[in-house]
């Protein structure tokens, strides 16, 4: 392993099951981008002891479906999220239609800590979506063992008029330290919510 220190270890699990259509799937993408392209963002980063993180995206829709479109990046400047936000921009939806296979996603994130060459005292799950897992999964225990590794599942659940996806991240999908939920009224505040988030997740103490 690397022995570069890291501030955070981020992966942003996006949804893009058949309950995404082509035009949210855009939002979501382009809304991460936008928040890697704010210069609060970039501060934020700065502001961490070693002002540097490592980031990686993750698309994920069935339950046999989980697609890395960013690998593990290191971001210490405007250039390197530029880079990343483009990336992300510009990514091709790759997912098989079917279900929602929430519980296999987080167990692939887990494991792809694996992949990380850089020592990183928080690693983070970020889980966007807008359904429950209905392909057999079993998201508490998902959750469970993810958290067991000492690594936190944060949420970002697109309610669209249904609060119970609310409830359902509350109660199956956050957990570990300093584990916490923003919602999205709709995809169309998905930018807004993912920059809230991703700033909390930058400086935990943010309340």
């Amino acid at each position: 392993m690397n022995q570069t220190s890291i501030d955070l270890a981020l992966i942003l699990a996006v949804d893009v099951s058949t309950s995404v259509d082509a035009g949210d799937y855009h939002l979501q993408m382009s809304g991460i981008a936008a928040a890697f392209r704010d210069p609060e963002f970039i501060q934020a980063i700065l502001a961490g002891q070693h002002g540097v993180i490592a980031i990686c995206a993750v698309q994920w829709s069935s339950r046999k479906s989980q697609e890395v479109v960013l690998d593990w990046t290191m971001i210490k400047n405007s250039f390197q999220a530029k880079a990343a936000a483009d990336i992300i921009e510009t990514a091709v939806r790759r997912w098989i239609p079917g279900g929602t296979g929430l519980a296999s996603a987080i167990s692939f994130c887990e494991r792809y800590f694996d992949r990380l060459e850089f020592k990183s005292s928080r690693r983070v799950i970020d889980v966007s979506g807008d359904g429950e897992d209905n392909e057999s999964g079993d998201p508490p225990s998902a959750r469970d063992h993810a958290v067991s590794l000492e690594i936190t599942i944060n949420g970002l659940p697109i309610i669209s008029g249904s609060e119970s996806i609310q409830d359902y991240y509350s109660e199956n999908v956050i957990g570990g330290p300093g584990h916490f939920l923003v919602p999205a009224e709709n995809i169309l505040t998905f930018r807004d919510a993912i920059k809230q988030k991703l700033l909390r997740e930058l400086n935990p103490a943010i309340a």
